[in-house]
């Protein structure tokens, strides 16, 4: 259902800036300018409410969508998915629009101390988070994209349930139940081989996809399975500036705390980005550690200077993402002399 329209005159000078909060049901929806005149606006998250959505926006934007859509800039924040359809709907349109970390706008929101929350309150601070920070575009997946991502993550939940149905059936001691369990395992291992499968059949039947499984596979320490994850996790590569930034994606940069002469805590990995990615990256470069020489390198560079272990395979997964990065962004394979020994 639509709320009602709280308008006021905007200035048809500068560019506005939109924030939408996203629910499952329902789009709240703030559009500001550079002097905080705004606007806000409920409606249906449906295709139906896209639409009216995009009508309101012309109007209280005063700008020709049809001729210059790019300069509306849209911020939503990473919602479980139910952001997807919108964000897709209005970059078909034109519109820029971005899609950020909700951690990022929580940082934003406890630095200008908001203390409300509210499905308005947050779409006018997504709306001053836009027109502030100005982030990067979002720019959607291919449907085959999509599709792989969707494959691997099933994957990676009936995985878990065969380790969950193992450890079950080592600490039953009940015949009959371990009976049981072994049957539904035999039927998750079943689907693991499906959709292993499918995966493969997936890859192959695209000549994108295909060409990048290809690329990554020349990088010692990658290997099938490892590849179709990288794909799908870490997306187009175009829209990341540097591996560094691929990187903090994945949340491979190291976090320093530090403060004075007393607080001196050891580096870590920061852990904020995508956990999919990390986890990838982990058996992979352990095995790099022992058959990629540039990465054995590393190893044995840190292990001299006592780094502990966890360390150093933090360290190894993010030297190998970077390699995956610069492979991918340079469409070549991988070439161990960009990435010496010594």
């Amino acid at each position: 259902m639509t709320g009602p329209d709280h308008s006021t005159s905007l200035a048809s000078s500068a560019n506005p800036a939109i924030g939408v909060d996203v629910s499952k049901a329902s789009l709240e929806v703030v559009l500001i300018r550079k002097k905080e005149t705004s606007a806000s606006q409920t409606v249906p998250n449906t295709e139906e409410g896209f639409d009216r959505l995009l009508n309101w926006v012309e109007k209280q934007a005063g700008v020709d969508l049809e001729i210059f859509p790019d300069q509306v800039h849209v911020c939503l924040e990473a919602s479980g998915g139910y952001e997807r359809p919108v964000a897709r709907f209005l970059h078909k349109q034109g519109l820029t629009v971005s899609v950020v970390n909700p951690r990022r706008t929580s940082a934003y929101a406890d630095s200008q101390l908001s203390r409300s929350k509210t499905d308005q309150v947050d779409a006018r601070l997504l709306a001053r988070f836009c027109r502030k920070e100005e982030p990067s575009p979002w720019h959607p997946a291919s449907s085959e994209q999509r599709g792989l991502k969707e494959m691997t993550r099933g994957l990676e939940g009936l995985k878990k349930e065969r380790d969950r149905l193992k450890n079950q059936i080592d600490q039953s001691s009940n015949p009959t139940v371990t009976g049981s369990l072994q049957s539904v395992l035999e039927s998750v291992n079943e689907q693991i081989d499906r959709l292993e499968e499918a995966i493969d059949e997936h890859v192959q039947n695209c000549e994108a996809l295909a060409r990048k499984q290809d690329l990554l596979e020349t990088i010692p320490g990658i290997g099938q399975t490892t590849a179709a994850l990288v794909i799908a996790e870490l997306g187009n590569p175009d829209r990341f500036e540097s591996a560094r930034q691929a990187a903090a994606y994945a949340g491979l940069t190291p976090a320093h705390h530090k403060s004075g002469s007393s607080v001196h805590r050891k580096p870590h990995l920061s852990k904020v980005g995508s956990s999919r990615l990390r986890k990838a990256l982990y058996f992979p470069a352990i095995t790099a550690l022992r058959c990629n020489a540039a990465i054995e390198a590393l190893g044995k560079r840190l292990a001299k200077r006592g780094k502990a272990k966890m360390v150093i395979i933090g360290a190894a997964m993010r030297k190998l993402l970077h390699i995956c990065f610069g492979v991918l962004k340079n469409q070549a394979p991988f070439d161990p002399s960009l990435h010496p020994g010594t």
